[in-house]
């Protein structure tokens, strides 16, 4: 798709209009703001689903819909990060025809600004999915991968990055599932999985210590409540305190609002809103003087 026809779609697109949730009443004091807004397992789903497409899912969704609701939310609302969990790749034609390089020039166009990998990220192998990532104008966030046999994918990988607004700084890394079962080894040839909780607590410590965040986001591709798996968002959210927020991804699990898990260090956020880029997640912090003093979630559904 040419930059001039997906502006062009853009522009005749709608929306719903996206006010978020109030805050609650102590955050007249709040010295920062910031919204996260967040999608996951979007599965190359660049156009909305057709009629005959699963219950509830009939004229949700697409690239350009999605894009003039962050549009919306960004020309009423200051301080917006645009995040992704992963699983980009895989599920509709346009994956088999580009190779997951629409995709990813579609979300830099859309102002994404950071996002992880999932399991079919790698449907291509890491060669292929290295190809496509130069198409993408955002970072990549992991800390739980060795990738040092795959140099050129080492090269885009960030354990954490800093987005800094007035009053509000934000730290942001990212976590995937074991490969085991799901990627084949040629696929990620050279690149090695670390369980997530371990190679997370000090990047959390790290961030939270030295970098003196506000808020630290995981942007989690390990599933909501995976019983079958070593480790989940819930079990994350009490294996490593500090977290304040986990945007979810991998088990398609559609949430109307964050769930509360309470830990060591008081509690953390999951929020994780289905597939498919039928709804945009949406999370409003403030915080005074370094700390939390509210927060407000909602899912937005992606409409004409």
């Amino acid at each position: 798709m040419e930059r001039r026809t997906f502006i062009q779609a853009l522009g005749a697109a709608t929306a719903t209009a996206a006010a978020g949730l109030p805050l609650r009443a102590q955050d007249a004091s709040a010295t920062g703001r910031v919204t996260l807004l967040h999608t996951n397992d979007t599965h190359s789903r660049i156009e909305p689903y057709g009629p005959g497409s699963e219950k509830n899912l009939e004229g949700r969704g697409g690239m350009a819909r999605r894009a003039t609701l962050v549009r919306q939310v960004r020309r009423t609302t200051p301080n917006v990060l645009l995040l992704d969990a992963g699983d980009v790749f895989q599920g509709t034609p346009f994956f088999n025809q580009y190779k997951g390089h629409l995709d990813y020039k579609l979300m830099s166009l859309c102002g994404y600004d950071a996002g992880t990998l999932g399991n079919h990220d790698f449907d291509n192998g890491v060669e292929g999915l290295v190809a496509a990532m130069e198409d993408a104008k955002f970072d990549f966030v992991n800390c739980n991968f060795d990738a040092k046999g795959a140099p050129k994918l080492a090269a885009r990988l960030k354990p954490w990055i800093i987005k800094e607004f007035p009053g509000v700084k934000v730290g942001i890394t990212g976590c995937c599932i074991d490969f085991k079962g799901l990627v084949s080894a040629k696929n990620h040839a050279g690149v090695d999985w670390r369980e997530p909780a371990e190679a997370l607590k000090p990047v959390v410590a790290h961030l939270r210590e030295k970098e003196r965040v506000d808020l630290v986001v995981v942007l989690s591709h390990l599933g909501f409540d995976v019983k079958s798996a070593s480790i989940d968002d819930k079990r994350l959210a009490v294996a490593v305190p500090g977290i304040d927020v986990i945007i979810g991804g991998h088990t398609h699990t559609f949430m109307d609002a964050p769930l509360k898990i309470q830990n060591a260090a008081g509690e953390t956020e999951i929020f994780q809103v289905g597939h498919s880029g039928v709804n945009l997640g949406r999370m409003d912090y403030a915080v005074r003087k370094g700390v939390k003093v509210a927060s407000s979630g909602m899912a937005l559904q992606v409409l004409a």
